[in-house]
């Protein structure tokens, strides 16, 4: 595959950034596909609030992988797509509070999707434990909430929601393994003799494994904890422990996800 990229990026007012680009992509197996980005950026008040907008086109070939592994389907088409996302951000407090909301909506024609195989013919011959395909037309849509708290120095919590609606745009159903909220809370505070703590919890929905949404997978909440402390000027020591619960989840079904972990170490900085 050979690629060019270019982009042109304008101020033409204070407080107004806007680019476009374009990209060119010539595949030997799959032809060439050209496609055009641009955005936009607006701050009336050096910063205190941001608008934002983009749109996007994408063009993906199939990997090796996806073509000729044992899951493999030389009859894969290449994906293609096009997005757009808009968006604001408003600082309040001289920047102690951070609110951000973003929509976006993007269409794919050909998506490549992992497929289970049910009965064996067709591209599902010699594939026992399932094979990829192409989705003729999917559509991914949703908002996007964010949130961070500084109360003080020390003190940072963030917050983010996520809502994605994607379907296959021909049956209407769930594309699989897609969740539609997620939700994830981090905390951390600097002590004043140099312990530095963090927590996250992120909890995600649940989705249907297969495309048919006949096998669901059931949402999980994970827990993680982390801390550093500097020993010297150079040397630091940290540790975190993730998944704190022992919480037994899928993202795909039947496939393992790792239980409780705890490491520790020592960064050198020089």
């Amino acid at each position: 595959i050979n690629s060019f990229y270019g982009q042109l990026s304008a101020k033409p007012v204070a407080g107004l950034t806007l680019s476009a680009g374009a990209r060119h992509d010539d595949h030997d197996t799959f032809g060439g596909k050209t496609t055009y980005s641009a955005n936009a950026v607006f701050t009336p008040n050096e910063g205190s609030t941001t608008l934002r907008a983009s749109y996007g086109e994408g063009f993906k070939t199939p990997s090796l992988f996806q073509l000729f592994s044992d899951y493999g389907n030389t009859a894969l088409k290449p994906e293609s797509s096009r997005s757009w996302d808009a968006g604001i951000t408003q600082k309040l407090l001289e920047g102690k509070i951070e609110i951000g909301a973003t929509w976006f909506h993007r269409d794919t024609r050909n998506l490549i999707n992992f497929i289970s195989c049910t009965v064996l013919t067709g591209i599902c011959t010699n594939r026992p434990f399932g094979t990829y395909d192409n989705v003729a037309k999917a559509r991914a849509q949703g908002l996007e909430f964010a949130l961070t708290l500084k109360p003080v120095e020390a003190l940072r919590v963030q917050a983010n929601y996520g809502y994605v609606d994607a379907i296959n745009s021909a049956t209407g159903l769930d594309l699989a393994r897609r969740p539609r909220r997620s939700v994830n809370v981090s905390v951390d505070y600097d002590w004043a003799f140099g312990l530095k703590t963090g927590a996250t919890i992120t909890h995600v929905g649940p989705s249907f494994d297969n495309a048919s949404n006949t096998r669901k997978l059931n949402g999980y909440v994970l827990v993680d904890l982390r801390a550093a402390f500097p020993v010297t000027r150079n040397i630091e020591l940290y540790g975190r422990i993730e998944n704190l619960f022992n919480e037994q989840y899928e993202t795909t079904f039947r496939y393992g996800t790792p239980r409780r972990a705890a490491y520790a170490g020592v960064r050198l900085a020089f």
